[in-house]
């Protein structure tokens, strides 16, 4: 900060020392010449006369002095060695009117007929602010300071904008490339603190994946030996407990792996930054997919309706991603319904909108912006074991609202719960912009 308000305090300055004065010669050599008046010549030839017939050359200043009091003006007698060489000389014993300027009044000078004397008066200067030269020079000189501060500024909204656009712009490992800023601009220091925190930011994806890496293989490995070990085991060997004691294992390991599953998945998710490939096609056919998938696994016998108010209209997305949208909405609504569960398709002419609801407890207002949230969940404490095994791919650990969240944010989107409308229970929509191919 002091370093950047001592460099433009000193630019200023610069700038309008230099302008003033370059200015100023410039008007010194554009100014029309002072040109005595008749009131000025008349009255020098009165001065002049009454010294030259009244006087001799050792009174002429005593009688200026009284004609000076007398006439309310300023008159001086000087050599004429005292007040200029050359030409100015020349043309003074010549009879010529001269005259000068300084601090706001005119200077005029006169030399008394056959004498070496000249008489000077001094008269106020009028305004010349009137002039169009002075007003097209003031209208220059703040011109010439807006562009003075603008040479200092653009560097310094150069440098900001640089900075602008490596914040926005993400690199393949989702941190913001190094930023290439000279050690003399303003915003050096501000450059290096954030190529610092990108590095930072790097070393922390880095740990970051290779944790995740590390959960894959080493977590992985274990439950798959438990799998193989539980699935050599004789069922016909043990008794009722042994084998509610077995598939209580089961469930367990299953458990795991979803949670191993849906850990590595939002992570991907996260440091997902590839530009999106959506393409046209038509939900009602993922929808039937997706329904059909739905009906193999549903123990619970609930009914999944499908209403599509687009008339089968073509929708552009990137259809693996919406396709765990809807999946983690519908396994989500499947969790709490208990008959029925309402999915609805429709468009604006602005948006694509999908709405999944279902007839179970629903979500209260306070927590529906919560719920997509990392690791939430409503309701687990009163969830069955059934229920938490049917669900625990998508939801069971509250990851999979947070993977909705994230994929409709790349889709230029957002996921909502909203009122119901059908069954009463909770709505979730999600909704994004339509994309031209």
């Amino acid at each position: 900060m002091n370093r950047a308000f001592i460099s433009l305090y000193f630019f200023i300055v610069a700038s309008v020392v230099l302008l003033g004065w370059g200015l100023n010669q410039f008007w010194e050599t554009l100014a029309p010449e002072q040109e005595a008046s008749a009131e000025v010549q008349a009255l020098f030839k009165l001065v002049e006369r009454d010294l030259l017939i009244h006087q001799s050359n050792a009174d002429y200043q005593q009688q200026v002095q009284q004609l000076s009091a007398d006439l309310q003006v300023t008159l001086e007698i000087l050599a004429l060695d005292d007040v200029a060489q050359s030409e100015a000389m020349r043309e003074l014993r010549a009879g010529k009117i001269l005259a000068a300027s300084g601090d706001g009044n005119i200077i005029w000078y006169k030399r008394l007929a056959n004498t070496d004397q000249v008489l000077m008066l001094v008269i106020a200067q009028t305004d010349d602010h009137d002039s169009p030269l002075y007003d097209l020079l003031l209208i220059v000189f703040y011109l010439g300071i807006a562009v003075a501060i603008y040479l200092w500024v653009w560097p310094l909204s150069r440098d900001s904008k640089k900075l602008e656009v490596q914040t926005r712009t993400m690199g393949k490992d989702g941190v913001p490339q190094t930023l290439d800023i000279s050690p003399t601009s303003t915003l050096y220091p501000l450059a290096l603190a954030f190529n610092h925190m990108a590095q930072r930011l790097r070393e922390l994806i880095a740990s970051h994946r290779e944790m995740t890496n590390a959960v894959s293989h080493e977590l992985r490995t274990p439950l798959a030996r438990m799998k193989f070990a539980l699935a050599m085991i004789d069922e016909k060997k043990l008794g009722d407990k042994g084998q509610r004691q077995l598939r209580s294992l089961e469930q367990d390991i299953a458990e795991m792996e979803s949670l191993i599953s849906s850990l590595l998945m939002y992570a991907g998710f996260e440091q997902k930054t590839q530009r999106l490939e959506q393409t046209a096609g038509h939900m009602s056919d993922l929808l039937d997919e997706i329904r059909l998938r739905f009906s193999r696994h549903n123990e619970r016998n609930l009914q999944l309706n499908v209403k599509d108010l687009s008339n089968n209209a073509i929708v552009y997305c990137e259809w693996k991603l919406m396709e765990t949208v809807l999946q983690n909405l519908i396994n989500n609504a499947a969790r709490y319904a208990q008959f029925s569960i309402y999915v609805e398709i429709q468009q604006t002419d602005d948006e694509y909108i999908i709405a999944v609801e279902d007839d179970g407890p629903g979500v209260p207002v306070e927590k529906r912006i919560r719920v997509f949230d990392s690791f939430v969940r409503l309701y687990h404490e009163e969830e069955s074991a059934n229920e938490k095994f049917n669900g625990s791919a998508t939801g069971g650990f509250g990851l999979g609202l947070a993977i909705v969240k994230r994929i409709m944010q790349w889709h230029r989107g957002r996921a909502e719960f909203v009122e119901p409308q059908q069954l009463g229970g909770a709505r979730a929509r999600v909704r994004w912009p339509k994309t031209s191919i």
